[in-house]
């Protein structure tokens, strides 16, 4: 099977690059948006048409999409959606056009309402009331992805499936101070804050909010595995969303205080700046589904994760993604 990893360059399909020997009578091909052999601008329909065109694939993993943390969503809503939704609505013209018949599609746990009938969430509540307003651009394009990969499996038998993970961090991570997901932003800020109080006393250790939403996280590489799972092998055998997540729901003051434990930096050195969003308070989903197809399926645990990926993030420090 030849299968294209569109946002092969991001923390997933890096992610994915790194198991791929586990795979060997499949051949992965890793498509970009950088100039180059498999690089391609994704909000270009010629430009996606063409490439497909010129290329010969059985299956195709969509992670590809403009993305950032919180304060990005809230700024940069109308270019999300619309970035967003050119890129999906080309990759899905053009692996139809082309002929691909299986694919695993990348949603978001952020799709969901903020004030649903009930917690926690299931598949079957992705439209249900509107997505918190902080994200609405990011949130409608990933639920619009949704839709769009229903009626083609209902229009032309495809087997397309949207994955549903909750919060993603680990190695290959974008580790921008500004645009970047909560744990990869403040991995990095502490950082800085370290390197800086080796040369100069004080400096504080700063976290935005107060701490109080709850949170669920995934552990890049498990989501890779789960993808490839999902996408090769035999147990799930529908096309309906499938959410991926552990047990685990953390209030957003604990995820900080075990980064700084994580980082040997003291729990009562860290200010909250509480004039900062929180953002959506709760949007907590069900492993149910998940745990029913793949019971045996072992995650990676927080405090675990956070130590792999500040270990990754130090040896990579000057090549990562910020």
């Amino acid at each position: 099977m030849r299968i294209c990893v569109t946002g092969g360059r991001g923390m997933v399909g890096s992610c994915i690059k790194d198991i791929i020997n586990q795979y060997p009578e499949h051949e992965f091909v890793f498509l970009h948006r950088d100039v180059g052999r498999h690089g391609v601008e994704l909000t270009s329909k010629t430009c996606v048409l063409t490439y497909f065109s010129n290329e010969k694939y059985d299956a195709i993993i969509h992670l590809a999409a403009d993305v950032g943390g919180l304060y990005k969503n809230m700024d940069k809503n109308v270019e999300m959606f619309n970035n967003n939704m050119a890129i999906n609505q080309n990759i899905l013209e053009a692996a139809h056009k082309y002929n691909i018949q299986r694919g695993i599609f990348c949603l978001s746990s952020c799709i969901y309402p903020p004030k649903p009938s009930k917690f926690p969430m299931d598949e079957t509540m992705i439209h249900e009331g509107p997505p918190h307003p902080s994200n609405e651009g990011y949130a409608y394009s990933k639920r619009m992805l949704e839709v769009q990969c229903r009626n083609y499996n209902k229009a032309y038998g495809r087997e397309y499936i949207c994955v549903v993970p909750v919060n993603l961090y680990g190695p290959h991570d974008n580790f921008s101070l500004t645009d970047g997901h909560l744990i990869p932003m403040v991995m990095h800020r502490f950082y800085k804050n370290l390197q800086w109080r080796h040369h100069n006393p004080g400096g504080d250790f700063i976290a935005y909010g107060t701490g109080s939403p709850l949170r669920q996280f995934l552990f890049a590489p498990d989501f890779a595995k789960i993808i490839c799972e999902i996408l090769i092998g035999e147990k799930y055998k529908n096309t309906e969303p499938l959410i991926c997540c552990n047990n685990e729901e953390l209030p957003i003051k604990e995820v900080i205080e075990t980064i700084a434990d994580t980082m040997d930096i003291p729990r009562n050195e860290i200010n909250w700046d509480t004039t900062k969003s929180d953002g959506c308070m709760k949007k907590t989903v069900t492993n149910k589904k998940f745990n029913s197809i793949y019971p045996d399926f072992k995650f990676m645990n927080l405090k675990d994760g956070l130590e792999y990926t500040y270990a990754w993030f130090c040896a990579n420090y000057k090549t990562i993604r910020q």
